[in-house]
């Protein structure tokens, strides 16, 4: 992954934009959790009301065991060009070469 470096505004990163359809449902509504808990259970996001943004670990072995291997795929994806974010926004991109599960 490409190094970030610092600016004068902070740290500036990129991100992978799908549509929330290529997140499983099981994946969103770890999401849901995560929000609806306080960040005590489910799955580490950023969220609002049409969808969420995930970190990307910079490498595979820092994925968190529970997720998905659908979402690992998705993380590969975003890592092999240069992402370090995936936002699932329910306009976002549909990527004709992922799966779909909405």
């Amino acid at each position: 992954m490409s190094e970030v470096l610092p600016t004068s505004a902070g740290l500036v990163c990129r991100h992978l934009d799908l549509s929330t359809g290529h997140l499983p449902v099981a994946e969103r509504d770890a999401c849901e959790l995560y929000l609806s808990s306080g960040g005590t259970a489910g799955r580490s996001c950023l969220g609002g009301p049409y969808g969420w943004m995930i970190y990307v670990p910079t490498e595979a072995e820092d994925v968190p065991q529970d997720v998905s291997p659908e979402l690992a795929a998705l993380m590969v994806q975003a890592r092999k060009q240069d992402c370090h974010y995936i936002h699932f926004d329910r306009d976002g991109s549909i990527d004709e070469t992922l799966p779909f599960y909405d």
